[in-house]
């Protein structure tokens, strides 16, 4: 079993890093159900339903460019914001939370004997999707593969991708995969299972989402053409 504090977690919305604005950040995943309990039932009986969550977070305000305020502020009310949490930190192989999601609500607060601060919550889409780590969030300066992630076994039904890139230096173009291997040899036997919009300026970001079988070990791969490009890439697999 491991534990981690909460000064670990990383907080990435839009294709902007928010995690040194913030204080604290949650989501509560939930599920609708309805009630089909029958004439001569002895106990109430339910059948699931939608799916739904809540992502809320605190911090400290900063009205610079780029900062939390002009972030959060002007994504108010815009859907599909690409959000990715993770509790754990982002290391390769940490897992976390992405979601798109729809800012609903924002604060700020300016206590006259303390530090100005802010809050915000945004409705997830579909609830959070469960993410793992495959590129921590930090700059490369070449084209490049990831690590292979072992999942133990194939799944069958699809899953989704989700990208974040903060930053770049003279970039022309950054490419990012998702490759499958059956045997987690790779050489000859990789496959493509999905592939990003191309990005050519920062901030970028995206959500994909691929279908069918999914092979045992996963990795991402990169072609950068500029000089160095800051990301983070998560991977969900459909249960």
């Amino acid at each position: 079993m491991a534990f981690s504090y909460g000064s670990a977690a990383k907080v990435y919305a839009g294709g902007y890093n928010l995690t040194t604005f913030l204080s604290s950040a949650g989501i509560p995943l939930a599920a609708d159900t309805g009630e089909v309990s029958a004439f001569g039932s002895t106990a109430k009986a339910y059948i699931a339903g939608l799916k739904d969550g809540t992502f809320s977070a605190e911090g400290y305000y900063d009205g610079s460019a780029s900062a939390v305020d002009v972030v959060v502020s002007g994504a108010l009310g815009v859907a599909d914001t690409v959000f990715c949490y993770l509790p754990a930190g982002d290391a390769v192989g940490a897992y976390g939370y992405g979601f798109l999601g729809i800012d609903t609500a924002y604060e700020v607060q300016t206590p006259v004997d303390g530090v100005a601060a802010v809050s915000m919550e945004a409705q997830a889409s579909g609830g959070g999707e469960r993410i793992l780590s495959f590129h921590a969030l930090g700059a490369e300066a070449a084209s490049g593969t990831g690590t292979s992630m072992d999942n133990a076994a194939a799944s069958s039904n699809g899953g989704s991708a989700y990208l974040q890139v903060t930053a770049s230096s003279v970039l022309t173009s950054l490419d990012v995969i998702i490759q499958g291997s059956t045997t987690g040899a790779w050489a000859g036997e990789e496959t493509t299972l999905a592939s990003f919009t191309q990005i050519t300026a920062t901030p970028g970001k995206e959500r994909i989402t691929f279908s069918g079988t999914v092979k045992r070990y996963l990795r991402a791969k990169w072609t950068l053409v500029g000089t160095s490009a800051t990301f983070f890439v998560g991977v969900n697999r459909a249960a």
